[in-house]
């Protein structure tokens, strides 16, 4: 099972705030939003044009140090794409990139929960490794393979 640790206890809006990328209030907000909708954190702040998406990777690198990778670069066989269901690589905003033995290489866009991990690896019969990327390179890798 992959873990993912934080480099620091602090939660995102925290950092974001501390950065000075955000207020508190735009925080709050975002966190009524996210609620509502049920779309990650980031997401919302990125949709709602409160961050960059870039600015919000480089948050989340420094929070978790999981390294960068954008995954339109690949060529990434079909076969791992057709394992999920298209709607739910939109929704978690996460592609599968690769394989090296039993290890599934995936680009994720905002952090999973433990369970969307178990459920991957269980879809899969593989170990995870995890890297960051832009939401909107899920989408490009998504819309160029069509799905």
């Amino acid at each position: 099972m992959v873990a993912i640790n934080r480099i620091t206890r602090k939660k995102l809006g925290e950092l974001l705030i501390e950065q000075g990328l955000l207020t508190d209030q735009q925080v709050q907000d975002t966190l009524r939003l996210q609620h509502q909708t049920g779309k990650l954190f980031g997401e919302c702040l990125v949709e709602n044009k409160l961050i960059t998406e870039d600015k919000m990777v480089g948050v989340l690198v420094s929070q978790f140090g999981i390294p960068f990778l954008m995954p339109s670069a690949y060529k990434i066989p079909l076969e791992l794409l057709e394992i999920f269901e298209p709607a739910m690589m939109r929704r978690y905003q996460f592609v599968p990139v690769d394989t090296i033995g039993s290890v599934l290489v995936i680009a994720i866009a905002g952090l999973l929960s433990e369970d969307i991990f178990k459920e991957i690896e269980a879809q899969t019969g593989c170990s995870l490794q995890v890297y960051l990327t832009r939401i909107s390179e899920i989408n490009a890798v998504l819309t160029a393979y069509g799905l």
